[in-house]
């Protein structure tokens, strides 16, 4: 689609999803929570990444404590979990294709860049630093900064006024169809990137985003 005079006027500012868009990582996160429930001898449930999917750690740490009745407080369930996933994002986890070079291209061009995930924000910088890339951000925000998950419309919005733009001025890349509806009802421009994960929606995801790329190297700045 071409952007419209107003948008193309403006300068942009691109915000990325981290896992799904930016990492190829979102695998790694398979039955996490299960593997976290037998390290303190609780029997976990097949449904259990199902169930928690679209929510930040926060939310499917609370869920969790309610659902399996854990005697752990949130935090200490937060960080059980995200000791079952940190050498994932500190060895293993790698770049989508084609990000280091799109990135490259956006910072040539003095376009400014921020990262908004509803992940752990130190396991975010464990693999940003090791794959050196987080140079080319301004900042990496996350769900929780902001009390709204990725399924409100309102967790962009309370991003981009925090950060200092206007709606028009900002390109969201991401990957899940959930944050890519509320993305656009925000009212912003949404750049769909394809991951194998999201593929029973890829077609949904192409109706509702602005653009669509299957990989980085396809997207221009």
């Amino acid at each position: 689609p071409i952007l419209s005079q107003a948008f193309k006027e403006s300068k942009k500012v691109y915000i990325f999803d981290l896992d799904g868009t930016l990492l190829d990582s979102l695998n790694a996160w398979d039955n996490i929570g299960n593997k976290y429930l037998k390290t303190i001898n609780v029997q976990g449930s097949n449904d259990l990444d199902e169930q928690v999917s679209n929510m930040t750690i926060e939310e499917a740490a609370h869920y969790m404590k309610v659902h399996f009745g854990l005697k752990q407080n949130i935090d200490e369930i937060k960080e059980g979990v995200c000791t079952q996933i940190k050498d994932q994002y500190m060895y293993h986890i790698l770049l989508k294709p084609g990000v280091q070079t799109f990135l490259e291209k956006c910072l040539k061009q003095h376009i400014k860049m921020y990262i908004f995930t509803a992940s752990d924000l130190l396991l975010a910088k464990l693999a940003l630093k090791r794959l050196k890339i987080d140079q080319y951000f301004q900042a990496i925000y996350s769900c929780d900064d902001y009390g709204y998950t990725k399924n409100q419309p309102e967790s962009y919005l309370h991003l981009i006024d925090g950060i200092g733009y206007k709606i028009n001025e900002c390109i969201v890349v991401e990957d899940a169809l959930y944050a890519i509806q509320s993305a656009k009802q925000a009212g912003l421009y949404v750049k769909a990137i394809y991951d194998k994960n999201n593929d029973n929606d890829w077609l949904k995801i192409c109706q509702i985003a602005n653009q669509n790329y299957i990989s980085f190297d396809e997207m221009e700045v």
